[in-house]
């Protein structure tokens, strides 16, 4: 008896030696020939190896074991085999931050960081620490960085305008679905600051630091005002198979499509959405893939080709606690990416592509979870949308794309001189670059930036649903026109 409580004493004292599996983000292998298995265990079948110095991404732990991504695919390797580490995250005390090739001042500057700022460390040598973004690597000093915690980049969130209730009644949810619980009611006529816009919803300010969602369809925004309802206004279609819908919202049943020059009489306007005459009935077309108007120029979507049967991967760069750069006058490049993929979305899908959104929302995504993301779908593409920024001192503007693998320099040109020309700024042209994003993709893929917003007259003209829109259009036809 005495034997079996010695032998029990010791199992425990094993147990209590070896901690629980600790969280990682990467797993560098200590060993040549290490096998990955098929499961998280010795008798799984061996599916290859791989070999000393090389780090892959970690997709889970499971006892002694480590999933990791492997060619595109997952397999298990023993734990006490690898090196984990798990990426940590800094912030920039301080706008403008220079980020150098080497770690010392005598390393080139290569871009810069803006005050809280969120971003990977991957390595620290002395008073030098290397970072990583979407677009920027490179090494700055630690004097002014802080690591990141829940409160460290955290920011009151600005007003981007004002939206009007334009119904008797309106609800305020606590989220931005209609069956969501209601916060309160607000009467027709009165005003709102509005925070964000998701999915035909704005999330307004309440009293104090209270927030609540409204329906898009029942307000108007400073963008916009309501239309005449004496049915003498019309609206131009820019796109081939635009939806026409039976209410003001994407999830209303379409009744029909119609086709790029075509022109329908005004009702009235509901948020963001047209109430037109078709067919001798009421219908709905959203706002920002029209032009007001009878005669003005139309977009410049191709009608020789469409994207059906496409699968697009649309990639919002930065979001969450990372806000990308920030403009002159305070704008978030997360805020701007996100407008304009939502855009892009709709362009594409108006064009018959299958569209992925990495993110949909004001939600922080890692880079390695945005790749797995697009190399997971079964998609033709993966687009990712930034604005750029740099030193106010310096003159920079215009559009540019990046690629990484050879065989995606034709659809980087054929995307990169149609958004140009789409928008009528200043194409900067292509370029090679090892970006996350494009390195570990395993189909064609592009990092466009699409203006600075450093630049004080550039910021003004992206942060407008026009320029947005015709952006997206020019992407979407340089995808038509390279895919058909």
């Amino acid at each position: 008896m005495k034997g079996w409580l010695i032998l029990i004493f010791l199992l425990t004292g094993f147990i209590c030696f070896f901690p629980e599996a600790v969280k990682a983000d990467s797993a560098t292998v200590q060993v040549n020939n290490l096998h990955v298995r098929s499961g998280p265990g010795l008798s799984d079948s061996i599916l290859g190896k791989v070999q000393k110095n090389e780090t892959y991404t970690v997709e889970g732990q499971k006892g002694d074991w480590v999933k990791i991504n492997w060619k595109n695919r997952t397999g298990w390797v023993a734990n006490w085999l690898v090196a984990l580490k798990r990426s940590e995250t800094v912030v920039s005390k301080v706008d403008y931050l220079r980020v150098r090739s080497k770690g010392s001042v005598s390393g080139k500057v290569q871009g810069y960081l803006m005050e809280n700022e969120a971003v990977t460390k991957l390595d620290q040598k002395g008073d030098w620490v290397k970072i990583d973004r979407a677009k920027l690597s490179g090494w700055v000093h630690s004097d002014y960085l802080t690591t990141y915690s829940s409160g460290s980049a955290v920011q009151e969130k600005k007003s981007l305008g004002k939206v009007k209730v334009a119904t008797t009644v309106l609800n305020v949810r606590a989220k931005g679905t209609t069956n969501s619980s209601i916060l309160r009611q607000l009467r027709q006529g009165e005003s709102y600051d509005y925070l964000q816009e998701k999915s035909g919803w704005y999330e307004i300010k309440l009293n104090g630091s209270k927030t609540g969602w409204v329906a898009g369809w029942l307000v108007t925004t400073g963008e916009s005002t309501p239309a005449s309802p004496t049915g003498n206004s019309k609206v131009t279609l820019e796109y081939n198979a635009t939806n026409i819908r039976s209410g003001p919202f994407t999830s209303y049943k379409i009744l029909g499509r119609g086709h790029k020059g075509q022109q329908y009489n005004v009702i009235s306007k509901e948020g963001q959405w047209y109430k037109i005459s078709y067919k001798n009935k009421a219908a709905y077309i959203a706002g920002w893939i029209v032009k007001e108007g009878g005669s003005a120029a139309v977009a410049p979507v191709s009608s020789s080709g469409s994207l059906k049967g496409r699968t697009i991967i649309v990639d919002a760069g930065h979001g969450g606690f990372d806000p990308g750069a920030i403009g002159r006058s305070g704008s978030y490049e997360k805020t701007l990416t996100l407008q304009t993929a939502q855009r892009l979305k709709a362009n594409l899908e108006n064009n018959g592509a299958k569209v992925v959104m990495t993110r949909s929302n004001d939600s922080y995504v890692s880079l390695g979870a945005r790749t797995s993301i697009s190399n997971y779908s079964k998609g033709d593409a993966f687009i990712s949308l930034h604005y750029n920024s740099i030193s106010p001192s310096i003159k920079a503007n215009g559009i540019s794309t990046y690629f990484y693998s050879s065989n995606t320099r034709a659809l980087a040109s054929q995307v990169q001189s149609s958004a140009a020309r789409a928008t009528g700024q200043r194409d900067r042209g292509i370029k090679r670059e090892s970006f996350h994003v494009l390195r570990y993709s395993n189909k064609p893929a592009l990092l466009i930036e699409l203006g600075f917003i450093s630049d004080v007259n550039e910021e003004k003209v992206v942060k407008t649903s026009s320029y947005q829109n015709k952006v997206s259009q020019g992407i979407t036809e340089g995808l038509i026109q390279y895919f058909n």
